[in-house]
């Protein structure tokens, strides 16, 4: 018995055989089989499509074409707008900013390649700063100049410069000038202004010694209580270090902070300032003198005697402090007032006098008041006044009140208070009699009806003499 063994994978073995052969066969007829190829450029094209060329500069244009392996055809360039660039054999110059595009034409073949060119400013990239030097002594002055990179830049001369000091309490800049002011190092800056570039140079200040010091005054007489002030002059007015040490030869006469000078006690003195650079000393002599009478005050501003009246005037002599204040009086006018050196006014005649105190230390120091003289009976006062008053053809009905008021020194006696009619007749009378001290006054009240034009009469007795007075009705 013959067993025959199958393989359900024969036939897929039989099948990649027969597709290895035909490959084998099929490679073998086309290597033998020749592949036509182009035989003249068939496009032309611009590596890029944007070409930024900075004003002034150049700019190589690569232009390719296809096939590669071909050489390169002849191209004639042109330009859209010459004023911007212009361009030779593939090379653009920039002209000035703005947009044109390059064509290159390969007029035998019919091919074009265009690409946009882009001129754009050279802008800044460094600013560099200079002076003849940049070591100085406050109060010179120097220019500073700048130049700015790369040396191509455009619209250099329209850029704006922003000057400015690290420090100006030593050195100052404006536009370019710099001012020294005071010792110590600066650095001054110059920036391209709307960009961050900026440069630098540093000054340096060296300080001024100070030659001589001197003040405002030599010599000076101040009160107790008072004060003067004294400035220092320092030479040369550039000096670097202005301080200046106060002191005083004795604090006990006067005492001295930042040169203000305050008189403690009689007595003279020195005081010295002297320059912290260098110890030099200026001096100035101080006196101390004694309170000065600065004003004068009196109890009274105007004052009224009767003729043999007397007043002592009141004088407030200040300030309280000062050493003598004894004054000297007179009078104006010794005819109507005269005065003591206590100010003793005494009343002489009828008028008006100004009464003076004067300073015997001071004599510039003076005031006054007035005095105003009358005779004696010029100082009794009488005053009619009515209410509820009605007249009528100059026939008056109304309700009166009198008034006696004694402003003299000795006491007046009232002897009579009448109201009497236009012709004289005696309508109502008070007899009384009545005393009116002084300083007091003494009221009467009546009513009248229809009196014809009335009036009031006081009599009364002064210093043993009689006195009639006559008052309208108010």
């Amino acid at each position: 018995m013959k067993t025959i063994l199958r393989s359900k994978y024969h036939f897929p073995k039989l099948k990649y055989g027969w597709m290895l052969l035909f490959w084998i066969i099929f490679s073998a007829c086309s290597r033998d089989k020749e592949i036509p190829r182009p035989s003249k450029v068939t496009q032309i094209q611009f590596k890029e499509n944007l070409l930024t060329v900075a004003v002034g500069r150049t700019a190589e244009l690569e232009l390719r074409h296809s096939p590669s392996d071909l050489n390169s055809p002849d191209y004639e360039w042109s330009v859209s707008d010459a004023a911007i660039a212009r361009v030779e054999n593939g090379v653009v110059y920039a002209l000035k900013t703005g947009e044109t595009e390059v064509s290159a034409v390969a007029r035998k073949l019919g091919l074009t390649a265009k690409i946009k060119i882009r001129v754009v400013p050279v802008l800044p990239e460094g600013i560099r700063l200079q002076a003849e030097k940049t070591s100085l002594t406050p109060g010179e002055e120097i220019q500073v100049t700048y130049t700015v990179d790369p040396g191509d830049v455009t619209d250099a001369d329209k850029l704006e410069i922003q000057w400015s000091s690290s420090d100006e309490s030593v050195c100052r800049i404006s536009q370019g000038k710099a001012i020294a002011v005071g010792s110590g190092t600066a650095d001054l800056i110059a920036l391209v202004k709307g960009t961050a570039i900026k440069g630098s140079l540093r000054i340096q200040v060296a300080p001024v010694p100070v030659e001589s010091v001197s003040l405002n005054v030599m010599q000076i007489v101040v009160p107790v209580g008072k004060g003067s002030r004294l400035v220092p002059q320092i030479l040369p007015v550039t000096t670097t270090d202005q301080r200046v040490l106060w002191s005083s030869d004795d604090p006990l006469v006067a005492t001295v902070i930042d040169g203000a000078v305050l008189g403690i006690k009689e007595g003279t003195t020195t005081i010295r300032a002297t320059t912290v650079d260098g110890g030099k000393t200026a001096t100035c002599r101080v006196t101390v003198s004694p309170v000065m009478v600065e004003r004068i005050i009196f109890s009274v501003t105007n004052l009224s005697l009767a003729v043999g009246q007397s007043y002592t005037a009141e004088a407030i002599v200040l300030p309280k402090e000062a050493k003598d204040k004894s004054l000297k009086w007179k009078s104006s006018n010794v005819s109507v007032a005269t005065v003591d050196q206590q100010g003793r006014v005494v009343a002489i005649g009828k008028g008006t006098a100004m009464i003076w105190a004067i300073s015997m230390s001071n004599p510039g120091v003076q005031t006054a008041f007035q005095a105003l003289v009358v005779n004696p009976e010029d100082m009794i006062f009488t005053q009619v006044t009515s209410t509820s008053k009605v007249s009528m053809d100059g026939y008056v009905s109304a309700s009166l009140s009198g008034l006696m008021e004694n402003g003299y020194s000795v006491p007046v006696q009232l002897i009579s208070f009448e109201v009497l009619s236009h012709t004289g007749e005696v309508i109502l009378g008070n007899y009384r009699a009545a005393v009116v001290s002084p300083g007091m006054q003494y009221r009467h009240t009546c009513t009248i009806k229809n009196v014809y034009r009335p009036f009031v009469k006081y009599i009364f007795e002064l210093n043993g003499k009689r006195y009639e007075r006559r008052n309208e009705i108010l």
